[in-house]
Parts: C-alpha cells; sequence; structure tokens
C-alpha cells in the first residue's frame, strides 16, 4: 500500500493504481480594510493572491486543480463575498475549468481583522508528477520578480504563461513557486531535495528578498534547455 508524503509544501496522497491527490494550502492574516488590519489592501486582491500561492504549488507538481476550498474568517458581505469574487477570477485567469469551489464565512461573531485559509486539491497521475532526478550541472532558472506587499504587480498573470511552458518541457526536472522565505532557499531546497547543493550565480538579483505572494519560480532544468526560456534567468547551477 502507498502511504501518504510530503514534498515541500505538498502533501501526495497515492491512491490505487497511480493517481494522485496533491493538496497545497496558504493563508494570509492582518491585510483588508477592517479596523485591525496591519496594512490597507483589497479584500478582492487578498483571495486573488492567495489563491494563487497555493495553485502555483498543485500546478507546479504537474497536478490539475479541481478542488479549492476556502476558510474566510470574516462576514460574507462585503469583505467576503469580495474575496471570492478575486478567487473566482484567479481560477478563471489561470485557465481552470470545472473547479469546484466550496467554503464558509464567518456569521456568528464581528471580525476586526481579514483573515483567510485556502486548499487547493489536485489530481495527477504518477507520470504526471514533475519530481524528477536532479543531477549536477543541472541549471537553477528564475521567471518573475520578487516583489511583496504594495510592490505587487496586481495586474500581472505571467506566472501561468512561464509556468505551462517550463512544464511542456521535459528537461524541467522540478519547479517551485517561491514566496516569503525567498528565492535562495527555493533553490536550495531544490538542491536538498534533489542530494545537490545550489551555487548562486545572480548578479543584480537580490535572492534572498521575499517574493510574496509566489511572485517567482524557481525550476531545475539540464544546462541545454535553459536557452528554451527567453523570459527566465539563469541564477546558478546545481553542484
Amino acid at each position: 500500500m502507498r502511504v501518504p508524503y510530503k514534498r515541500r509544501d505538498l502533501v501526495i496522497i497515492p491512491l490505487p493504481g497511480s493517481q494522485n491527490i496533491v493538496l497545497a494550502c496558504d493563508s494570509c492574516g492582518g491585510l483588508g480594510r477592517k479596523p485591525g488590519d496591519v496594512m490597507t489592501f483589497d479584500p478582492y486582491f487578498v483571495g486573488k493572491f492567495t489563491l494563487r500561492v497555493a495553485l502555483l504549488e498543485v500546478m507546479a507538481s504537474g497536478a490539475r486543480p479541481i478542488v479549492v476550498s476556502d476558510g474566510l474568517c470574516c462576514e460574507m458581505s462585503p469583505t467576503g463575498g469580495e474575496i471570492l469574487r478575486g478567487i473566482e477570477d484567479e481560477i478563471s485567469v489561470c485557465g481552470l475549468k470545472d473547479v469546484v469551489l466550496t467554503g464558509s464565512t464567518e456569521e456568528n461573531f464581528q471580525t476586526l481583522m481579514t483573515g483567510i485559509g485556502l486548499s487547493v486539491l489536485g489530481y495527477a497521475e504518477d507520470a504526471k508528477l514533475r519530481f524528477g532526478s536532479g543531477r549536477a550541472g543541472d541549471a537553477a532558472l528564475l521567471a518573475g520578480t520578487p516583489a511583496v506587499g504594495s510592490k505587487v504587480d496586481l495586474s500581472d498573470n505571467s506566472c501561468y504563461e512561464n509556468l505551462a511552458g517550463m512544464l511542456s518541457c521535459r528537461d524541467v526536472v522540478e519547479i517551485v513557486p517561491a514566496g516569503s522565505k525567498g528565492i535562495l532557499f527555493e533553490a536550495n531546497l531544490l538542491a536538498e531535495l534533489h542530494g545537490l547543493s545550489f551555487e548562486p550565480k545572480a548578479p543584480g538579483i537580490d535572492l534572498s528578498a521575499s517574493a510574496g505572494p509566489a511572485t517567482c519560480l524557481v525550476a531545475m532544468c539540464r544546462p541545454e534547455a535553459a536557452n528554451k526560456f527567453p523570459n527566465c534567468a539563469v541564477i546558478g547551477a546545481f553542484k
């Protein structure tokens, strides 16, 4: 019997045969328009970008999202409705169809701070999971620019196009969305997962800066494939 296991921020649940359920989650608190929020932010974008983090985690694994579950620590109207509008628009932006959306709001007590927790459940056959075998000499690619808070480009949806390109290339071994822990953290994690070390070579790029709501993708790929991605920067190599 195959048992569930973790890889990065994902939980993989093997099913009978060669099928798998892939689960990711993310949360956000203190951003919104309530009196206790730390930063004033449109609830629409709270929903949109919180979902993006978990969606990219699942999609980068090679799985197809099929269920989105939201736990909103606020009332449905007006805050919850705006968050849900952002969630629904993000599902549409990334090109997903037939995704089931379910969730809950807080209707018993008045909340003074905006809070949200999201889970994304995906499905993939073994052959679709993008957990390849890295080897010494593989290149580290970066798609996107690290940003957090007010520096996030709210109109930029290129992450999905970048991800689709990477997933279409079999020379890309594994892809990791970079978030608040920064690019260097994710590159080192990739190296560790494959029994390698990461050697950064990225002048002019702050690899330790927060990438906020998954504003960057880090990928391990064969060195000969690096030039297939003109929108990406080579930020180092795995040794």
